[in-house]
Formats: C-alpha cells, sequence, structure tokens
C-alpha cells in the first residue's frame, strides 16, 4: 500500500474542520471543490459512520464508496468499500489538532493501492509528489473557500 503523510494548518478551528470532514449533507460538494455532484450519493448515516459515494472528474473520472468512521475524538477514517481505481481496504485519515495560536493542524495519512494502469498511475502521481495535490487541491482549497464563506 502506498502511503503519504503531510500537514495541513487553517484558520479554521478543529470544530469547523471536522464538521466540514463529517457533512454528509447535500452541500457537500460545495465544500468540497473536487468532489462531482453527480458521483456523490449517501447509502448511510450513523452516530459516528457513513457509507458515501463520491468521486471526482480530474484529472479523470474516478470514484469510490467509503465507509466514514469519527468515532475516535478528531479523528476520521474512510476506507474504501469499492472503487474505480483504488482497491478495498485502501484509505485516508484526517487528525485534527487545535494549533497554540488557534486554527488548526491536520495530519493526513493517505493509503493506497491502485487496481489498473489509471489506478496504479494515479496512486504512484500523489506518491512522487509526496501528496502536493492532494493537499493543495483538495484541502487548501477548501478550507480556504470555508474560511472566505465564515469571513
Amino acid at each position: 500500500m502506498a502511503r503519504v503523510a503531510f500537514e495541513v494548518h487553517t484558520k479554521l478551528s478543529p470544530e469547523q474542520v471536522m464538521s466540514m470532514l463529517i457533512d454528509f449533507s447535500p452541500r457537500r460538494p460545495e465544500r468540497w471543490p473536487t468532489l462531482a455532484r453527480e458521483l456523490y450519493c449517501v447509502h448511510k448515516i450513523a452516530t459516528t459512520s457513513a457509507d458515501v459515494q463520491e468521486g471526482s472528474r480530474w484529472p479523470t473520472l474516478m470514484w469510490e464508496r467509503d465507509h466514514y468512521d469519527w468515532s475516535m475524538a478528531g479523528r476520521v477514517r474512510w476506507t474504501v468499500q469499492a472503487s474505480n481505481y483504488s482497491k478495498p481496504g485502501s484509505y485516508v485519515q484526517a487528525i485534527v489538532q487545535e494549533t497554540a495560536v488557534g486554527g488548526s493542524r491536520v495530519h493526513v495519512e493517505w493509503n493506497r493501492t491502485g487496481i489498473g494502469l489509471k489506478g496504479k498511475a494515479l496512486i504512484a502521481l500523489v506518491v512522487l509528489t509526496r501528496g502536493t495535490n492532494i493537499r493543495r487541491k483538495v484541502f487548501e482549497r477548501a478550507f480556504a473557500r470555508a474560511m472566505r464563506r465564515a469571513g
């Protein structure tokens, strides 16, 4: 399994970050700009978990059905159940902590195994860039958008 870890810093509070991570309302694709609305479908939501299908059209059509778990305080893990590019059992984990100066530090662990040529190539690209595109285009973009809307 390919593993990449990185940190994202934001002025959003840990509560705001966690709220974004576990928001499975129809607003989710607006909050997370890389998600394609037409690929988003909530299958089940429970108190500390959800089963959701989501995906992106960038850089190519990618979708996955994930099981989200936020039963541990300050942590959200989403594990692939089915996907067109990543093996079941692959996962991403975000650990959210408050910083001493306010805001949040989000430690992201990205653990994926690709399937097929497309999946293996996409995952190799993430590993080669040490997650830079995921950090910038997914997390930093979403947090910046939330800051603009809050401010």
